[in-house]
């Protein structure tokens, strides 16, 4: 039986790689059992080093989820509980008495994403200090009273990483490294500084055609972001968290605290009753880690394309090792729109996901339309109709211009509806 699910999945993400929406690894686990695990594509196109299973990817955002592990490993050794000002920890940071670790832990501080600003992209390429990075966002005002509602922010994550390296006397990486990774033989996974030649290089996907994408100093990610690590070693993470957690600290990791837009969220993790989600999106990295509570399957989907699929195929395998139905992908067929038509499109859109609003600017540059997402680099939106658009971006995006200015997009799987400004 497991070989004839190994060929289906083989089948299925072979077929995202011929048409260009993959590269990167994947991995289906059961428990303890790695039903199908594979590389697909190129680590590094220019010197053709094929992707692996062990090959290293950015994985972004789910950087979190183990931000979120050391902490709670703090309060149960009595450094720290997530109910604490920030100011006991951070002392004389802006409103630290009534902002609580528990609300940089769920995205409810109400302090501003500093990786939305304006200009973010223009210095990404810039090492900065996460001193430097602080300064950028603490003196902005709140955008809500704290614990009103949750806005997503990596500009928390970037705090939490200071109460860490403050409470433990080691830096960020070394705590991961001592606390988290060393446990787990998770031996492939750290913080990516792009001197590791087996980490896998970031790039976008158009028409199959792959090109670099703009560099990113990862010391502009940090706690929030700057993770590497494998689908070999997230398998193991996830088989090892009960033993790096109590099980009501574990609880605590998966319950969903709050909820924003119909999603809800845990300590830096997605959270529904049978499936727990670890995503990640970043400059030339998309990656997606979901455990399915009630099945216990795990599956791992990372990729060096940051316009890959990696939503769809993790959804996707999971049906296939649930015996669900599923869809083999096929290739987007693009159209030619009248400059006129474009012209009715431009314009600046605010859009709401996790509670966080962002800005997204079109604009009309001779027959194409373009794109630009506060924080994400400014792209072609490619016509497949005349109302519907298909965008580059983490993940892939298809965007429905509607009759009444609206725009809806399916991003990464996810329904977003964005609005004239």
């Amino acid at each position: 039986m497991f070989s004839r699910l190994s060929r289906r999945m083989d089948a299925l993400v072979s077929a995202y790689t011929r048409l260009g929406r993959f590269s990167g690894a994947v991995l289906v686990a059961r428990g303890d059992r790695r039903l199908f695990a594979k590389g697909y594509g190129h680590a590094d196109h220019e010197r053709r080093v094929a992707n692996t299973a062990a090959t290293a990817f950015r994985i972004g955002s789910q950087t979190k989820t183990f931000t979120a592990i050391a902490i709670l490993q703090l309060q149960e050794q009595g450094g720290l509980r997530v109910t604490d000002p920030i100011a006991r920890h951070l002392p004389g940071y802006p409103h630290g008495t009534r902002i609580t670790l528990h609300h940089l832990l769920t995205n409810t501080s109400g302090i501003p994403d500093y990786v939305t600003t304006d200009g973010f992209t223009r210095v990404m390429g810039t090492p900065r200090t996460r001193r430097q990075l602080i300064d950028g966002f603490e003196g902005r005002p709140l955008l809500f009273e704290p614990g009103a509602r949750m806005s997503y922010s990596n500009s928390g994550w970037i705090l939490l990483g200071e109460v860490i390296e403050r409470l433990s006397g080691l830096t960020y990486g070394q705590y991961l490294r001592r606390n988290v990774f060393a446990p787990l033989a998770m031996e492939r996974s750290g913080l990516a500084d792009g001197t590791d030649p087996e980490t896998a290089v970031g790039y976008m996907s158009v028409d199959g055609q792959v090109t670099r994408t703009p560099y990113l100093d990862n010391s502009n990610q940090d706690a929030a972001g700057a993770l590497h690590s494998t689908v070999e070693d997230l398998h193991r993470w996830n088989r090892g968290l009960p033993g790096l957690l109590r099980r009501e600290s574990l609880a605590e990791l998966f319950r969903p605290h709050v909820e924003a837009d119909g999603t809800g969220y845990g300590y830096g993790c997605v959270v529904s009753e049978d499936r727990v989600e670890s995503a990640g999106g970043t400059i030339g990295f998309v990656s997606v880690s979901a455990r399915y509570r009630h099945d216990d399957l795990f599956v791992t989907v990372l990729s060096n394309i940051e316009n890959a699929a990696f939503s769809e195929i993790e959804s996707a395998l999971a049906a296939i090792a649930r015996g669900e139905p599923y869809e083999l992908p096929s290739r987007r067929v693009f159209v030619s729109v009248a400059p006129d038509v474009l012209d009715r499109y431009a314009g600046r859109y605010t859009m709401r996901y996790m509670g966080r609003t962002s800005t997204m600017d079109v604009t009309r540059e001779g027959e194409r339309l373009m794109v630009e997402v506060h924080g994400l680099v400014r792209t072609e939106l490619r016509p497949m109709s005349a109302t519907r658009f298909f965008a580059r971006m983490k993940g892939e995006v298809e965007l429905d211009f509607l009759a009444n200015g609206e725009v809806a997009l399916n991003w990464a799987g996810h329904e977003v509806t964005a609005r004239s400004a």
